[in-house]
């Protein structure tokens, strides 16, 4: 799985996408993405006809494969 990089929320809710991430997906400016509100996250899916590697299509079945233990890797904290 890719590693974690922590993203800053900017000024009108932006953020930037590491430059290697945006080659790994083909994205460019412009690029539709949908967001998708899980109860663990944040899923961000672009929306585009360019074709990905087979690695990168393999990955939602690697995360529909997770149980609840593996998610306990990506810390998470309730606003109280």
């Amino acid at each position: 799985m890719a590693s974690a990089e922590d993203l800053i929320l900017e000024d009108g809710g932006k953020i930037t996408l590491p430059k290697t991430v945006r080659n790994s997906y083909r994205l460019v400016q412009d690029t539709p993405l949908r967001l998708i509100e899980t109860r663990h996250g944040i899923l961000l899916i672009p929306l585009t006809s360019k074709p990905v590697s087979a690695a990168l299509q393999a990955e939602p079945e690697e995360w529909q494969a997770l149980n609840a233990e593996s998610l306990e890797m990506f810390p998470y904290e309730e606003e109280a």
